[in-house]
């Protein structure tokens, strides 16, 4: 087996290759690895937001009803092996080594054009561990799109979900919200269950044409009968009652709404699932990163919002549940992202921000960051490092520090914060 520098410095070659969609290199490397994507009961969710939420409460309920469930999701925001789950724990790094440490074995022999991206070999690393732990069910969240995404290796699924879909990864995915659901559609199997959450309707209408063509069993979910108990954050919905939404934020209902159609189609497949323990274990799901409570004096939120559309889900629950609230921002975002559309629903909410560099090739830089903030109305520092943005948000003494715009960077801000507090 490979020592960990080797292994390093392989992981180091391919992100070099960056991300290429296409699915010609991840069924050459299954096929080299005796397909061990075959035979796996598959819940595969695509979606712009709310995808890791749902892949959460998913696995959770599952997992609480004894069945041993794997989830691959991406990308790694706290630990570098969270990606690759089963019942919640993460691969150990020996396993991680010996999965890949034969598709090094198996790749030694490819061009440059033929090596699987980084992305690929994560793929490949989880759908291993899986096979080897011979799962019941394998929660498998797409990267980007979907149709050409390096999770679509699937010839049928229990469950293709499809989340709230919205403006992203443009320069591959399209430039209209129908180019991107086609995209995203493209999980959907022949004959097989489609559970979708609520969606613009250019989205949906794309989504329905697909699901048409190749005969795929469509399940809507049904909005018009949530009912929701703000007070007591509680929501039922067909014949799971009284469910406690398990992360903070409004958006989380539509989240929770779509994780319980799934179930429910899963139930109708016959899958047997106690309505009770889903209930309890789906309660229990907790998801780092996702508006994330990590101080209370002061009052301190992590969130991974990194577009429009989450970012007004943000705007949302700050109107309903931080109003009055005096608060400072702390942002780091990448550049291929929608920046301005982010920061134009954000900022006017915050009485002072922060802006860092996250620590990706893909950043904007904190000081580019800043030039398209000074137009409103509120005090922006630039830090020099996470630990300067930590003290320069908690200098500003506001009643609120929120750390959005990227999960890439959320890790360092939280460890930095840890340093204070």
């Amino acid at each position: 087996m490979i020592d960990k520098a080797t292994a390093d410095n392989y992981i180091e070659r391919v992100k070099e290759l960056g991300s290429k969609p296409g699915l010609e290199r991840i069924q050459m490397l299954l096929s080299k690895l005796g397909n061990p994507e075959q035979n796996l009961k598959v819940i595969h969710v695509a979606g712009t937001n709310g995808k890791g939420s749902v892949c959460t409460m998913l696995q959770f309920a599952l997992i609480n009803n004894d069945y041993s469930v794997g989830k691959f999701s991406s990308p790694a925001v706290f630990d570098e092996y969270e990606q690759f789950q089963i019942n919640g724990d993460n691969i150990s790094e020996i396993e991680y080594l010996g999965f890949l440490s034969n598709i090094i074995d198996k790749t030694k022999d490819c061009t440059d054009e033929e090596l699987p991206t980084y992305f690929e070999v994560q793929v490949a690393i989880a759908l291993l561990f899986f096979q080897s732990n011979n799962v019941d069910f394998a929660i498998i969240e797409t990267g980007m799109g979907g149709r050409l995404d390096a999770t679509n290796v699937f010839s049928e699924t229990v469950a293709s979900v499809i989340t709230s879909i919205s403006f992203d990864h443009m320069e591959f995915l399209g430039e209209t919200l129908s180019d991107i659901a086609s995209h995203k559609a493209g999980i959907i199997k022949k004959g097989c269950y489609a559970v979708v959450g609520k969606q613009a309707d250019e989205a949906l209408d794309t989504i329905k044409s697909y699901a048409s063509d190749i005969d795929a069993k469509l399940q809507l979910v049904d909005y018009h009968h949530v009912k929701v108990n703000k007070i007591k954050n509680t929501i039922t919905y067909r014949e799971f009652k009284n469910v406690t939404i398990p992360f903070f934020g409004d958006f989380q209902v539509d989240n929770t709404a779509l994780a319980l159609e799934t179930l429910h189609i899963l139930r109708y497949q016959r899958i047997d699932i106690d309505i009770d323990k889903a209930i309890k274990g789906l309660e229990g799901a907790y998801l780092p990163g996702r508006m994330e409570r990590i101080s209370d004096e002061p009052l301190i939120f992590i969130d991974g919002c990194h577009n429009k559309d989450a970012a007004l889900r943000l705007k949302e629950t700050i109107n309903n549940h931080l109003s009055g609230t005096d608060i400072t921002f702390i942002m780091g975002v990448l550049k291929d992202k929608e920046v301005s559309k982010m920061i134009s629903v954000l900022l006017p909410l915050g009485k002072s921000l922060v802006t860092v560099t996250p620590n990706n090739p893909r950043a904007l830089s904190a000081s580019m960051l800043a030039d398209k903030c000074f137009l409103y109305d509120l005090d922006v520092s630039i830090a020099n490092d996470f630990d300067d943005a930590v003290d320069k948000a908690l200098n500003y003494n506001n009643d609120c520090i929120i750390a959005c715009g990227s999960l890439s960077y959320l890790k360092d801000i939280k460890d930095a914060f840890s340093k204070r507090l």
